[in-house]
């Protein structure tokens, strides 16, 4: 099969694997810890590859998901101090532990192609060519079948414990009341981000992995607040980002990460404007509507005046004389008023101006 066709189906199931694990760290309001896990694994990988003198071996997984542990670990312990907030505790672990790795990396692996700039930037276009065989067959990319158990990890715990991640992400006070362990739960969702960070390293590098883990969810989470919509959205959103960046950086000759991580922030972009109820013009919409609202109440209430009996009766009014009376600005008192004439709740005759029925109706229902 092709090198395109390789490289857009590892990406492609990265970006589902991302997608799936960034989900509920957006919904916990933590997605910056898949910053932090991206780059504190670095001195695991190191470690790991010292130890067993092997880059292909799945217990550098291991070895980098354990130190991905370690720093939400750490960070935990330095939150509980009430020195620092959680983004700065945050900060300091990972910046240190990626630090130590990279001065790891330049002191220990100076004669091995295996550098930082390699776990920062990825490259899916050579990864689909380093391949598994089975005898005379070629299995494809190792990249794939690694990011497809991974998937197939992540799908089968969500599957398994989807009720108590859904309590876990949203309620976790009422988990715990009812005798789960949500504290644990989320140390092993977070083992299994570490997991699929390190698994994706090769391939997509951290900037990839942490744009893939953000925007989709973030803009999922923009868009319904049912976890399974949610999953389902992000994936979607995630797929179409990696479809684009690979084509995108095919016929740009360039390399497929920076397209893909372009791709899903634009994504993210558009579902920050456009998304209905909680994207940004939506929201303009609304406050638009509801000022709109209160002028016209304001105006229509000029209408109607109390007697010494407290009987509401209505009263004819110029337009200077209204103009005087709510001393709104002139665009403000023509706008407010134009659009009672158009809805009929204001009535013109001769030089005045007559509240209808409609008008009454509608403004004493909240007056009243």
């Amino acid at each position: 099969m092709s090198l395109v066709f390789w490289t857009l189906a590892i990406a492609l199931i990265t970006a589902v694997t991302c997608a799936l694990c960034g989900t509920y760290l957006v919904v916990k309001k933590e997605a910056l810890v898949s910053e932090g896990i991206s780059h504190a694994v670095l001195p695991g990988i190191i470690i790991g590859y010292l130890v067993f003198q092997d880059r292909s071996s799945p217990l550098l997984i291991l070895s980098a998901a354990a130190t991905g542990l370690l720093m939400v670990g750490l960070v935990q312990l330095i939150k509980r101090t009430r020195l620092v907030d959680g983004d700065a505790s945050l900060g300091i672990v990972f910046s240190a532990m990626f630090s130590g790795g990279v001065i790891l990396a330049s002191q220990n692996l100076r004669n091995v192609h295996f550098h930082a700039q390699c776990i920062i930037d990825g490259n899916l276009a050579t990864a689909a060519l380093k391949t598994v065989q089975w005898g005379d067959v070629d299995l494809g990319p190792q990249a794939f079948w690694v990011m497809a158990l991974t998937l197939a990890l992540v799908l089968t715990f969500i599957i398994t414990f989807y009720k108590e991640l859904k309590l876990m992400a949203f309620d976790e006070s009422l988990a715990r009341s009812m005798g789960f362990r949500p504290g644990l739960m989320h140390l092993v969702w977070l083992g299994l981000v570490s997991i699929t960070t390190v698994s994706a390293f090769e391939a997509a590098g951290s900037i990839l992995v942490v744009a893939l883990m953000i925007a989709p969810p973030a803009a999922a989470y923009l868009l319904t607040k049912n976890l399974f919509r949610m999953l389902t959205c992000s994936v979607v959103i995630a797929v179409a980002s990696s479809v684009i960046g690979v084509y995108a950086g095919y016929h740009l000759d360039i390399a497929p990460t920076g397209p893909i991580a372009l791709a899903a922030g634009l994504f993210f972009l558009g579902v920050a404007m456009f998304a209905p109820g909680q994207g940004i013009c939506s929201r303009w919409q609304m406050r638009r509507e509801q000022k709109s609202f209160v002028f016209e109440q304001l105006l229509l209430v000029q209408f109607i005046e109390k007697t010494d009996q407290s009987a509401a009766v209505e009263s004819a009014r110029c337009p200077e004389s209204l103009y005087r009376q709510v001393a709104w600005s002139r665009r403000q008192f023509e706008a407010a008023l134009g659009r009672c004439l158009d809805r009929k709740w204001i009535l013109r005759q001769d030089q005045q101006y007559l509240i209808t029925q409609d008008g009454r109706v509608h403004v004493e229902k909240d007056l009243y």
